[in-house]
């Protein structure tokens, strides 16, 4: 745990009173303050202003009561906050927009595979820097996607030199500032796009807040402004049977695919149902099972033909019906009961992706009767129907795994993948999760109960 001292400003009275001798703490991805603080009355703050030592100026975002106590050493209180910007005393939460955010990103270092050393040090006996070009993302609605590369260089105690690099996103505004919570969106999208390509790294990222356009008071150049915030990595990892695309193989098509997944907004309730997996340290065989069901269900409605019989026509029926009811309330009933009567039912719409699955189940499956298994399965799930003729326990959560599977085939797909890209990400999927629940079938102990 990190600790400074310092002060911050508290509003009282339309005045700003100071409180000396408040602890600031930092540990992993909590922040709270302790000291004699006074609210009076009030429980929350979206925003307190303070200085703190090594950290300087700060801007404490989302500030909550945490504790209280009093005593001989006089009162006490702890507050919560969710955001932490050094460097700079905002007066209010209008004056929160930057002209771009900066992360060092340890996973994109992973998924883009390069180094800035050139040269082999036991061999050779020599080692050089050279960078990489910068990479560019694109550009998009209002801001502009890069990634640079950089190095950090330690002397220790016994005089060695330490030196790392590091890969930089850095995503910059066009024409106006972004508030932080746009920027933090871009971030977090860019973040779910490499969880859904399977791309994921334990260690922490570092966000730099920027300001380019406005020189503050007691500054002589644009400002860089260091960001706290809980660390938005994931838990769980993917499907290990999807194989990650490599940068190198889609650098062609990564502005296209990326212009896609921020725009496509539609597809984000699949995108996120996958990803609940990823956040969540366990979830449930169930849950996982629904999660996948219900992201192909969506996509399908939102992407896929959405109407069994033309407009056209299924209006005329409706109406001819209609004609023949008698009273408000049977035609209340016969509309609420029919708005979705045009739509294809879940075994209709996994039945239109038989060439999907093809790729994704073993080729000893029977794709009708697999089909068939989920669709009672899951209605099992969401109405406690018939369990008979579904998938239990370990066959429930590979099911999931094939429908997960699925949802991100089809996904690729919409984003822009290629059909060479998606075979070679798919070309061992099916072999691998079968073989996977072969091994952990047999792997299964445990008592039989009557």
């Amino acid at each position: 745990m990190q600790t400074y001292f310092g002060y911050i400003y508290l509003p009282h009275k339309d005045e700003l009173q100071k409180i000396e001798s408040v602890r600031l703490c930092i540990d992993g991805d909590k922040f709270w303050l302790e000291g004699p603080i006074k609210l009076f009355g009030v429980e929350k703050y979206n925003l307190i202003k303070g200085a703190f030592t090594s950290l300087g100026f700060v801007t404490l975002l989302e500030c909550n009561f945490l504790n209280n106590s009093s005593g001989i050493g006089g009162y006490y209180c702890e507050l919560s906050i969710n955001y932490i910007i050094s460097g700079i005393q905002f007066e209010n939460e209008v004056n929160l927009t930057f002209s771009g955010l900066k992360i060092k990103m340890p996973s994109l270092k992973k998924w883009l595979k390069k180094s800035v050393y050139k040269g082999d040090f036991i061999f050779d006996k020599k080692v050089e820097i050279e960078f990489p070009q910068t990479i560019d993302f694109g550009t998009f609605h209002n801001f502009v996607l890069s990634a640079d590369f950089g190095i950090t260089q330690n002397w220790n105690t016994e005089n060695s030199l330490s030196v790392k690099d590091y890969v930089t996103l850095e995503i910059k505004t066009i024409s106006e500032n972004l508030s932080l919570w746009e920027l933090l969106d871009i971030y977090k999208k860019f973040k779910k796009f490499l969880a859904f390509i399977n791309v994921f790294d334990e260690g922490l990222d570092i966000l730099v807040l920027k300001e380019d356009n406005i020189i503050y008071k007691n500054q002589d150049k644009p400002l860089e402004m260091k960001f706290f915030m809980s660390s938005f990595n994931f838990k769980n990892k993917g499907l290990d049977d999807i194989e990650v695309p490599k940068y190198e193989d889609i650098e062609n098509e990564i502005k296209e695919i990326l212009d896609k997944w921020f725009n496509y907004n539609e597809l984000f309730d699949s995108i996120d149902l996958i990803l609940e997996k990823y956040y969540q340290s366990k979830l449930s065989r169930e849950t996982f099972f629904l999660n996948s069901s219900f992201a192909i269900e969506i996509y399908h409605r939102r992407f896929m033909n959405n109407d069994c019989l033309p407009k056209s026509e299924f209006k005329k029926i409706k109406n001819a019906i209609i004609s023949k009811l008698e009273t408000p309330e049977e035609i209340k009933l016969f509309k609420d009961r029919l708005a979705f009567a045009n739509e294809p039912s879940f075994r209709d719409r996994l039945e239109s992706l038989k060439d999907d699955f093809q790729m994704i189940l073993p080729s000893n499956f029977i794709i009708e009767d697999y089909i068939k298994k989920i669709v009672r399965t899951r209605n099992y799930i969401v109405h406690r129907s018939s369990n008979e003729h579904i998938f239990l326990d370990l066959e429930l959560y590979y099911a999931a795994c094939y429908l997960e599977a699925l949802s991100k085939l089809l996904i690729y797909k919409e984003i822009g993948f290629s059909p060479s890209q998606i075979l070679k990400m798919f070309k061992h999927t099916n072999m691998h999760i079968s073989g996977l629940f072969i091994l952990n079938n047999k792997l299964q102990t445990g008592i039989k109960k009557k």
